[in-house]
C-alpha cells in the first residue's frame, strides 16, 4: 500500500474503529494530521521520503505471515528514514517478536497514556528537556560524564515498569506526603515514583502549586494545551482519570484529587 506524505502527521495501520477513533481526537487535541491505512497489506514508500513523525501498526488479530511482511517493510522504513515504529498488542496474547529492538511496544489498554509520554518526551519534548537538564548540570558543576549518565537514565525510564524508589541525593520539595522533583518532573508518594506522564506532572504541578484551592478546569485546559485552542473538557478528563489512577488508592473514590462540581479540581493535603 503506497505511503502518503504529510509534515506533523502520524500514521495508523488498523482497523480498528475505536484504537483509530482514540488516536484521532489526540491527534486533534495535538495538532497532528492522522492518515489511516487498513492493515490487509504492508506499507511501501515507492523510494518517496515519507514525512510522517511516526508509524503505529496495530498487531492484535494479525496473522504470522502478514505480521512478517509488515515489519519486514516497517524495519525498511525505519533504518531508512528514522522514522520512530510503534505497536500495539494485546496483553494476553503477546507476539513472539517482542525483543525488536525498533520496535516500541504499547498494550492496547494503556496505548493512549503510554503514547502521549513517548510523543511528549522523545519526539516533541527531547531537544528541550536535553537542554534544560545540561543547564542545570552546568550549575551544579558535574562534568559530561555525569550529564550522560542522567540523559542515559532519563531514556531507560520508559523501559522500565518497575517502580522507581526514591533517590535521597536529589533535592525535592516537599508537600503533605508528596515529593517533587521538578528537574526529572517526578512524583513520589510515600518514597514510591508515581511514573507519571509529560502531561500527567503538568496536571499535578499546577494543583500542587496552590494545595486546598479549587483551580478551575479552563485553567488547567490552559496550561496543559496553551496554544491548542481544540483540547477540551473531555481531553482534560481523560488525563485527570489517568492521573487518579497512579496517585490513588481507589481512583473511584479519590483522597488526593477532589472534584469540586461545576467548577474544577483540587489536590487535598
Amino acid at each position: 500500500m503506497p505511503c502518503f506524505q504529510h509534515d506533523n502527521s502520524m500514521l495508523i495501520i488498523s482497523n480498528d474503529s475505536f484504537i483509530i477513533g482514540l488516536l484521532t481526537g489526540y491527534c486533534v487535541a495535538n495538532h497532528f494530521t492522522l492518515q489511516c491505512i487498513p492493515r490487509s497489506k504492508p506499507l511501501y514508500t515507492n523510494g518517496d521520503h515519507p514525512k510522517f513523525k511516526l508509524i503505529i501498526i496495530d498487531l492484535r488479530e494479525l496473522t504470522p505471515s502478514l505480521i512478517e511482511d509488515h515489519l519486514e517493510s516497517l524495519n525498511n522504513i525505519h533504518h531508512q528514514y528514522s522514522i520512530p515504529i510503534c505497536a500495539i498488542h494485546n496483553r494476553n496474547r503477546m507476539p513472539l517478536h517482542r525483543l525488536l529492538p525498533w520496535l516500541n511496544y504499547y498494550k492496547d489498554e494503556t496505548f493512549i497514556e503510554k503514547l502521549d509520554d513517548y510523543i511528549n518526551k522523545y519526539i516533541i519534548n527531547f531537544t528541550h528537556v536535553f537542554d534544560e537538564r545540561r543547564n542545570h548540570s552546568r550549575r551544579l558543576g558535574t562534568d559530561r560524564r555525569t550529564l550522560l549518565g542522567t540523559i542515559d537514565s532519563f531514556s531507560s525510564k520508559k523501559l522500565n515498569g518497575a517502580a522507581k524508589l526514591l533517590n535521597p541525593d536529589v533535592e525535592l520539595e516537599l508537600l503533605g506526603l508528596f515529593k517533587i522533583d521538578r528537574d526529572c518532573q517526578n512524583v513520589y508518594l510515600k518514597g514510591k515514583n508515581l511514573e507519571l506522564t509529560s502531561k500527567e506532572f503538568k496536571l499535578f504541578k499546577l494543583l500542587a502549586e496552590d494545595p486546598e484551592r479549587v483551580c478551575t478546569t479552563e485553567k488547567l485546559i490552559t496550561h496543559l494545551w496553551p496554544n491548542r485552542s481544540r483540547a477540551n473538557k473531555s481531553d482534560l478528563y481523560q488525563y485527570m482519570h489517568l492521573l487518579r489512577k497512579k496517585v490513588e488508592l481507589d481512583p473511584d473514590n479519590p483522597h488526593w484529587i477532589i472534584t469540586i462540581k461545576g467548577v474544577g479540581y483540587k489536590l487535598h493535603i
